[in-house]
């Protein structure tokens, strides 16, 4: 069985044999693909960001014509405004929503990238801790134990790591808990696009505007 520090990353060298294995079982080093994968991610996140910036402006300007269309009592064009842009409010939300669900997904893969680093330093240490208890145990047996403890301590971070959440990409999170960052997540970005929203007038306040404006 290869060592991590090597799966994680190796240098691919491509023969014959290896793209015909490639064609049928797609392969390669675990660093570089994750690393790929949050670039794309990055992509796709700025694509949303752009969006949404687009969104953003539509939204200004039509909430201006509504005030306008209002300020000259013209009842049904604000109307017709305020339909499309709570229409455009709705696409908002549910772009905001996914460039957050996104940007969790990135960090995630981010983590895995990180503590992968960590696991390729954490083998040569446990390989010079060996090497001390060999030197030392002679000399020095009160060390013996006390390396022994480092030792076993670095060997079961590893195998934690490796065999947990953080390089398992069939995540094995709880429904619920998947289900309570998604409402975190979708809170936050309601909460943002109200900050940055002004809200949009209601029919009634439509009407009684123009209903006093009549009475003048």
């Amino acid at each position: 069985m290869p060592s991590f520090d090597k799966t994680w990353a190796r240098t691919e060298t491509q023969g014959v044999t290896s793209k015909l294995k490639d064609a049928v079982k797609p392969q390669g080093a675990l660093k570089p693909r994750i690393q790929n994968a949050v670039n794309k991610l990055q992509v796709q996140i700025s694509k949303m960001d752009s969006m949404l910036g687009k969104l953003r402006e539509r939204d200004a300007q039509l909430f201006k014509r509504i005030v306008a269309a209002m300020q000259q009592h013209d009842t049904s064009t604000s109307r017709v405004l305020s339909n499309e842009l709570a229409e455009i409010r709705k696409v908002t939300k549910v772009l905001g929503n996914a460039r957050v669900s996104l940007e969790q997904v990135q960090l995630r893969l981010t983590t895995v990238h990180d503590l992968g680093d960590a696991m390729v330093a954490i083998g040569p240490a446990m390989s010079t801790m060996k090497g001390l208890k060999s030197s030392l145990g002679r000399f020095m047996p009160e060390a013996d134990s006390e390396l022994n403890s480092m030792t076993q301590t670095l060997n079961g971070l590893m195998t934690d790591s490796l065999a947990g959440d953080s390089f398992n990409m069939e995540s094995d999170v709880s429904n619920e808990e998947t289900d309570k960052i998604l409402q975190e997540a979708s809170a936050v970005a309601e909460q943002q696009i109200g900050d940055k929203f002004p809200s949009v007038p209601s029919s009634s306040g439509i009407s009684s505007e123009n209903s006093s404006s009549t009475y003048e």
